[in-house]
């Protein structure tokens, strides 16, 4: 199984997931640029923020996955910052 992490942020993000994927699936190891996968190996790329992680980063880890053909998941992580779940920033007035 291979896994394409594309995450939104630059630096807690590279600390935090590969040691947290360590502990949830220690099979997997990581590689630097996603066309190292083989078996059982994951790739983190690091969109550095929002909005590119949509406008520039996906449009490119998805050709990035299909061009390389051997990713069973491509992952998007996203945090909410002060976005609430209705979709509006917390302590605004509405």
């Amino acid at each position: 199984m291979n896994i394409y992490f594309l995450v939104e942020g630059k630096r807690t993000e590279k600390k935090v997931y590969p040691k947290w994927l360590s502990h949830l699936i220690p099979t997997l190891s990581r590689v630097q640029t996603y066309d190292q996968a083989n078996r059982n190996n994951y790739c983190l790329v690091s969109a550095e923020g929002f909005p590119a992680i949509l406008t520039i980063h996906l449009p490119n880890a998805i050709k990035d996955v299909n061009l390389h053909g051997n990713y069973n998941y491509l992952v998007v992580c996203l945090d909410a910052d002060d976005t609430d779940v209705k979709g509006s920033a917390r302590g605004s007035q509405q």
